[in-house]
Order: structure tokens, then C-alpha cells, then sequence
């Protein structure tokens, strides 16, 4: 067993897989105390393989499901310390947070490297896929985990965040603000559902109350430095 502190949580994994200890390293902690053990079982392992031969077409191997049936485990605690999994690229400027949401294949990951690549230094990866929020006294604060997309962008930091942006492809760069009714939907579709339904109800309050508190954008968007600095200039000059 080893404890790994994410999200600001302490987890405790009894894993299977020598490689699942070495892909959640970077997180590990010293720490003796855990809120949370995780114990992935041979059906945990079964099911991510069979629901990734679903989506993609393809089966994972073992110490890969094993890994997703971690994460899954703590998308079901962590709505219950006010947190929920967000699926987006995300990344650190000017000590905020801002994130880049959409459909896979809409280019989340490609809109964070041209943030990179125009800023340098003034920009930290915090997650290129699969980040952890919670709130914690009023504000909402995204994490780093280990699942940081095929190409491992990513860091154990955190930050509060400042702006969300729903991307989609276009032949042209504008960005208005979206409502919050238009962002819980959007949402919805880039988060994990429980079916207990307490659960969802407090997911469903967390997510209203991210939706009232954060300012929200639609970025339609090339593969350009003007995409940059069009959804930059929209979130600043409303600051």
C-alpha cells in the first residue's frame, strides 16, 4: 500500500500493478494517515476494460483500467468534499487558472499548447485531461492528478480558477460569454455522473453554484495565435 495526497485528499492504493504505483509517483506522499483507501478488484478492472473497448475500439491493458478504476473511486468520494472531475486541459497564468472544455477531438489540448507556446513562461500546465475541483471556502480550486492525457502535460499543483472556456472548431476567432444555463449543460457533458442520486443532486448543486461564481466563454477558434489572443482580450477586458 502506498498514500498519495491529491486534489488535497490523502488516498491510500492497495494496487495490483507494479506500474500503477510507478504512474501515480509524482504524487506520492509521506504521510502515515488516509481518508481514502482504494483496493482496485478484479471486476473494478473488468469494467474499465470493457467500457474502453466501448468508446474506443480497443481493450486497455490491465495496469491502465487498473489505474482509470482508481480514478474512478475517487470521482465517487471526492463529490462528497465538495469536488467533482472536470475533463479539459488546464492550465496556470498569472497564479489563476483557466480551462479549455469541449468534446474530445475538439482541440483542448492543441488550444493549451498555442497558450504555451505564446505566453512561455507566464504559462504552468496543470492538466492536460483529467483534473479534480473543489470548492474550498467559497472558492473553487482546480487540481493536478496523475491523469494528464497521452502526453503526460501536466504538474501537482493547483489553482483557483479564473475563467472556464468551451471551445469549438470554426473558420473564424470570437468569443462571447456564455450563460449559466448554456454552461451546466456544457458541463454535464464533461463530467462523471454518479447514479446515486444524492450524489448527483450534489453534484448538480456544486456545479450551479461553479456556473453563478466563474465567468464562462465560447471560444469558436482556429489553430491560430489570434484564437489566443481573442479569448485572452474577452477574459481580461471583463476583469
Amino acid at each position: 500500500m502506498k498514500i498519495y495526497r491529491i486534489a488535497e485528499m490523502n488516498i491510500a492504493v492497495e494496487a495490483k500493478y507494479e506500474e500503477t504505483y510507478r504512474y501515480l509517483s509524482r504524487f506520492l506522499t509521506d504521510s502515515t494517515d488516509y481518508e481514502l483507501y482504494i483496493q482496485p478488484t478484479d471486476e473494478m478492472i473488468e469494467y474499465e476494460k470493457k467500457l474502453g473497448e466501448e468508446i474506443h475500439g480497443t481493450a486497455s491493458r490491465p495496469p491502465v483500467c487498473e489505474s482509470v478504476a482508481i480514478l474512478r473511486a475517487i470521482c465517487d468520494d471526492i463529490i462528497g468534499k465538495d469536488g467533482f472531475f472536470l475533463h479539459c486541459s488546464c492550465l496556470k497564468y498569472k497564479g489563476e487558472a483557466i480551462i479549455f472544455t469541449a468534446p474530445s477531438g475538439t482541440g483542448k489540448s492543441t488550444h493549451a499548447s498555442l497558450w504555451r507556446r505564446h505566453f512561455k513562461d507566464e504559462v504552468e500546465m496543470i492538466n492536460d485531461d483529467k483534473p479534480l475541483v473543489r470548492e474550498k471556502d467559497g472558492t473553487f480550486i482546480i487540481y493536478g492528478t496523475p491523469w494528464n492525457g497521452k502526453h503526460g502535460l501536466g504538474n501537482n499543483i493547483a489553482a483557483p480558477i479564473k475563467t472556464i472556456v468551451f471551445l469549438r472548431q470554426a473558420p473564424t476567432n470570437t468569443a462571447a460569454p456564455v450563460s449559466a444555463v448554456e454552461a451546466l449543460a456544457l458541463l454535464l457533458q464533461q463530467t462523471v455522473l454518479p447514479s446515486d442520486k444524492a450524489q448527483l443532486s450534489k453534484l448538480l448543486d456544486l456545479l450551479g453554484k461553479l456556473v453563478e461564481t466563474i465567468p464562462m466563454y465560447r471560444l469558436e477558434c482556429t489553430i491560430s495565435d489570434e484564437a489566443v489572443t481573442t479569448i485572452h482580450d474577452m477574459i481580461y477586458q471583463n476583469s
